[in-house]
């Protein structure tokens, strides 16, 4: 597979620079809405629109991802939509999942593109089930009382942009969101998602936490996880930073826009559009896989 960044010189490069800018602002502003980071959209963009080597494309998606929670979490922290103790909570097993599934990658995985592939199918699926059981966007005032969450105050309130109410919400199942916390973690080390295709419905489904605030919380803890895994592909010389630059770039900008539009945006049609691009996703990272797309 021959990477870009072997494109011609000259007036190519500046084109191509452009069109990676282009895509990380599509890829943050898609990103921001959902609370995702960005990272689902770019690598298979870059994998199947510009033949780059999945490696290359995992660490320049986590970069990006960086920049996109840069860009938007202070938005969102302002905006008072950002649960910090809750994102804080499960962060504690987000890092180390990164850690993890980016060793895997670099070592283990280094010459087994094909399986890096298909490893997102299963991780996408997954994530769009997760939100597609997810009963409304607010929370369920009667959700059952966790002693741990109450002890830790992970719960929070929040104003409806929509009708100008206080809701109060309260957070429970603690033990399973630190444990989709991992996988989420483990999943943006291995495949460059940054996470938030599990940190999103991992608390919007089972712990209770309104979508909205589930996905600022979500890029939160997206930059941090993305973070630890960055690191172990820059030391593995998969760091790509013609690359990686422009394309972070352009994610910061997108992430900037999308952190206003997403306070404006209908909480229904968030969810919608994740489950859609979850799933097409799937689809086309799977073809990747078995050698139907090149």
């Amino acid at each position: 597979m021959t990477p870009l960044v072997d494109l011609g010189g000259g007036g190519s490069t500046v084109l191509l620079l452009l069109l990676l800018v282009a895509i990380g602002f599509a890829s943050g502003l898609l990103g921001s809405l959902i609370g995702i980071g960005g990272g689902l959209f770019l690598v298979p963009t870059l994998v199947l629109g510009f033949g780059l080597d999945i490696h290359f494309a995992v660490a320049a998606s986590l970069l990006a991802v960086i920049a996109n929670s840069s860009g938007s979490a202070s938005t969102y922290v302002e905006q008072g939509l950002t649960n910090l103790r809750l994102g804080m909570f499960l962060e504690t097993t987000t890092v180390i999942g990164g850690l993890l599934g980016a060793l895997l990658s670099v070592t283990v995985l280094a010459s087994h593109s094909d399986v890096l592939a298909l490893g997102f199918v299963p991780a996408v699926v997954v994530g769009a089930i997760l939100m597609f059981r997810a009963p409304r966007a607010g929370p369920d005032p009667d959700a059952p009382s966790s002693p741990l969450a109450d002890r830790l105050d992970l719960g929070g309130e929040y104003e409806d942009e929509e009708t100008g109410a206080r809701i109060r919400y309260r957070t429970n199942h603690p033990a399973e969101g630190l444990s989709l916390a991992g996988v989420a973690g483990f999943g943006s080390g291995l495949l460059g998602v940054g996470g938030g295709i599990f940190n999103v419905p991992a608390m919007n489904a089972v712990m209770n936490v309104p979508l909205r605030i589930a996905s600022a919380t979500s890029l939160f803890m997206i930059g941090v996880t993305a973070s630890a895994g960055v690191l172990v592909y820059f030391l593995a010389g998969d760091l790509l930073l013609f690359v990686a630059a422009p394309v972070a770039f352009g994610s910061l900008l997108g992430s900037v826009v999308g952190s206003y539009y997403q306070f404006h945006a209908g909480s229904r049609w968030i969810r919608a559009m994740f489950i859609v691009v979850l799933l097409v996703a799937a689809v086309l990272m799977a073809a990747r896989g078995v050698g139907y797309l090149q």
